[in-house]
């Protein structure tokens, strides 16, 4: 039941996709394409009894569906160099194109059961002789799917075959030219081309496609379980990490409080801080007394103090005034220029001063 339903639900897929695109794989856009010379047809004779001409043949160059004439050759020993040396390395690697008149296409419609649909490629060739004149083995053919009718259980199927002995002469002269097409066209009453696999359906692959399926449900269900547990998944990663980090920040937390305990504890801490601003200066003092005493249109860009001592960087329009406006004020003392002034682009100057902080 689950193979069924899988079946019919690719199947339902495949029928959305625009038919140039289901067509990709096979529609040899990029090929070597060998359109062979055609004997004429007596008005006589019946389409079953026409032959090819073996000998004479044209190579066409199809790139981004557009054809190039290498050359027309005829397959004696001369005509096959000459082919090699025309087709390079165009033969070897890509896809080789075998390019058949419409009346050597022989098709016919069968209806099979429903059922049928998972080895649909099984029962044809079992059922060849049954559909056609000839045995698997005797045809190269292709089966399409052409309508599904559920309510009658029936499935309606193109079979597409071409006779093996209508090519086995031309074959041998292109294999020993270097030339052996794996994909078979020829056009059909519409101005489409039909394809056909150069060589018979085998039934393995049916097996191999199945797989493919059973492998393609699997990766479906895994993603469906993975998109349901994600969430789930990821609020669990989330936990983990802050519990990480929480567990990461313990020693310092316990750090600072055995500090903050230590603090408290001692009652000379106060001493020890107010010692410490004595001998190196209040730096909020210092900052209060630059703020009032420079002038607003006087920035600093670095500002230092250790041990009472003052350094400061900055610009001024006018840097000379800021030494007298430093030594006026009780708090600063020896206020003195540490470089030399300089000037920028934009006319400002640019000072170093070095100044002691009062008690």
């Amino acid at each position: 039941m689950l193979n069924e339903f899988i079946t019919w639900w690719l199947a339902e897929l495949m029928a959305l996709v625009p038919e140039r695109l289901r067509r990709r794989e096979t529609d040899a856009a990029d090929a070597l394409v060998v359109v062979p010379e055609t004997e004429a047809v007596s008005a006589s004779a019946t389409p079953m009894a026409a032959t090819l001409n073996a000998h004479g043949v044209t190579f066409l160059l199809r790139r981004r569906r557009r054809e190039t004439q290498l050359g027309r050759f005829v397959l004696d020993e001369p005509g096959r160099r000459a082919a090699r040396q025309a087709i390079g390395g165009h033969a070897k690697g890509g896809t080789v194109v075998l390019h058949l008149p419409g009346w050597m296409l022989l098709e016919r419609r069968v209806v099979l059961p429903l059922a049928a649909e998972r080895e649909i490629e099984r029962v044809v060739q079992y059922e060849m002789d049954r559909f056609t004149p000839f045995a698997a083995e005797e045809v190269l053919w292709t089966a399409a799917i052409e309508r599904r009718d559920r309510a009658n259980g029936r499935l309606h199927v193109l079979v597409s075959l071409v006779p093996r002995l209508r090519l086995a002469p031309l074959l041998d002269a292109l294999a020993q030219a270097g030339v052996v097409p794996g994909l078979l066209e020829a056009p059909i009453g519409d101005g489409t081309l039909r394809r056909i696999s150069a060589g018979h359906p085998d039934p393995r692959r049916a097996r191999v496609r199945r797989a493919l399926v059973a492998g393609a449900a699997l990766c479906c269900l895994i993603l469906f379980l993975t998109a349901v547990a994600l969430p789930f998944l990821r609020q669990s990663a989330a936990s983990a990490e802050v519990e990480a980090r929480i567990d990461s920040l313990r020693p310092r937390v316990a750090e600072a409080e055995a500090l903050r305990k230590r603090i408290a504890n001692e009652t000379n801490g106060s001493d020890v801080i107010a010692a410490e601003a004595a001998r190196n200066g209040n730096a909020l003092q210092a900052i209060a007394a630059l703020t009032d005493i420079l002038p607003d249109d006087t920035f600093l860009t670095a500002l230092a103090l250790h041990q009472r001592k003052i350094t400061m960087e900055g610009q001024s329009p006018a840097a000379a005034k800021l030494i007298g406006a430093l030594s006026a004020d009780p708090v600063i003392r020896n206020a003195a220029f540490g470089a030399p002034v300089t000037r920028n682009t934009k006319d400002i100057d640019v000072f170093s001063i070095r100044a002691e902080l009062g008690p």
